[in-house]
């Protein structure tokens, strides 16, 4: 009898130790979900490399797309966010904020109904009209040292529309104006150098000060993201339109090849980011 209540004794303590190992699991977990990087991504098509964490939400992260860049900002400086994607010259100019990665190229692009213009030499003699929210900006100063660089002569105006028209992926995407190429493809090709940083991942540095694995996940995550976006077209396509980052298929698919799915960090990253000032 007393054999029976020491074993009944022995199963009970056992019963209760792992009681109390589940009990702390359930613990941490809950404090490390509690503690998931909460990452903003703009409402462009520039971040359709991101598409998919809008779609698979992680334990470790969660990703909230907003309306604008610059709400994104607001958000990440009052703490509402611990990262975000935003353009390049936004996240520089942002205090307190580490820039982890460049995740795309500057997304201008030029536009026209002249089938004869398919690089940047046939621009040569034109007056070029860029959009007039782009003046100042990181792309013009890209786009006028790409200019200089290549020995092209060619009038920067700016303006609402024109014919050639230099525009961001998100205008050419409500425009019937064929694309003819692209900011980033032309720098390749005639400076053989890493193209302008255009979105970038910007972390609050008091978040990263405690951010543990959590991040760390996140950010093998968005690399994963971009991979598999620049692999799949077809269905980096569906789901660039059901996160609503273009208004659908056909237009996201129209813009796909002038997206650039990269994921750059250390020398690469600065390379990206000090070229076009």
């Amino acid at each position: 009898m007393k054999q029976r209540t020491a074993g009944q004794c022995r199963l009970l303590l056992i019963a209760f130790a792992a009681l109390l190992l589940l009990l702390g699991a359930l613990i941490w977990q809950g404090i490390r979900r509690g503690d998931a990087a909460r990452v903003g991504i703009p409402h462009s098509v520039s971040a359709a490399g991101a598409a998919m964490l809008l779609q698979s939400p992680g334990a470790q992260y969660s990703c909230v797309m907003g309306s604008t860049a610059e709400a994104l900002a607001e958000a990440l400086q009052k703490g509402d966010l611990d990262a975000a994607l935003l353009p390049a010259d936004l996240a520089l100019g942002m205090a307190e904020v580490q820039i982890r990665s460049v995740v795309g190229y500057a997304p201008l692009v030029i536009l026209s109904d002249d089938g004869d213009l398919r690089s940047l030499q046939d621009l040569a003699g034109r007056t070029l009209t860029l959009d007039e929210g782009l003046q100042n900006t990181r792309e013009d100063r890209a786009l006028r040292t790409l200019l200089r660089a290549a020995e092209v002569r060619c009038a920067v105006v700016y303006g609402a529309s024109g014919d050639p028209f230099a525009c961001s992926l998100d205008a050419a995407a409500r425009l019937d104006t064929p694309i003819r190429f692209s900011l980033a493809k032309a720098w390749r090709q005639n400076l053989s150098s890493l193209p302008p940083a255009g979105l970038c991942l910007a972390v609050r540095q008091d978040y990263l000060a405690h951010a543990g694995t959590d991040f760390s996940a996140f950010e093998k995550a968005l690399k994963s993201a971009m991979s598999y976006a620049a692999d799949k077209r077809k269905k980096s396509v569906a789901m660039t339109a059901a996160a609503g980052l273009s208004p659908d298929e056909d237009t996201a698919d129209r813009l796909y090849p002038f997206c650039d799915f990269v994921y750059l960090t250390g020398a690469e990253m600065n390379a990206a980011l000090q070229a076009g000032k």
